[in-house]
């Protein structure tokens, strides 16, 4: 899949929230994606300040959007400073850990279900689009003014 056939909606929403974990304020991300004009998935990237800068990125993945529908699947990564590297790394955690609970998540995948699932592929072109395009996510894992290709 082409990462410019994937695009981010116009205004994700950002909140500010406190991390459980350290009590350090933290940025939230929550946004739809598109592609190739329909609606490919939900993402929310909780931008913490521990362990340097890093982003765990949940995605909500579904090929109806139904409310009723059981087609609902969500992976989870974290992407930040992996010791013996100078650039971040991302690595598959299980889904959506940090929320209760909910319909909209479905199917909360673990590492292991993510690896051999069919939309792992399309979960990593995401988090490519989402580090690259989204400004709040791009400026807290490589800073402000950070620009690619």
């Amino acid at each position: 899949m082409s990462d410019s056939a994937l695009v981010i909606e116009a205004d994700p929403t950002v909140t500010e929230h406190t991390c459980a974990r350290c009590s350090q304020p933290f940025q939230r991300v929550q946004g739809y994606v598109h592609r190739d004009g329909d609606a490919h998935a939900v993402y929310i990237a909780s931008c913490y300040h521990h362990d340097g800068h890093e982003v765990f990125i949940d995605a909500v993945f579904s090929r109806t959007w139904e409310d009723a529908a059981d087609d609902h699947f969500t992976f989870g990564c974290r992407v930040g400073q992996v010791a013996g590297q100078s650039d971040p790394g991302a690595s598959l955690t299980t889904g959506a850990t940090a929320f209760t609970h909910s319909p909209f998540f479905g199917r909360k995948l673990s590492r292991e279900e993510a690896i051999g699932h069919p939309l792992i592929g399309d979960f990593w072109a995401l988090v490519d689009h989402i580090l690259v395009r989204d400004p709040v996510v791009r400026d807290h894992v490589y800073g402000p003014g950070a620009e690619f290709a």
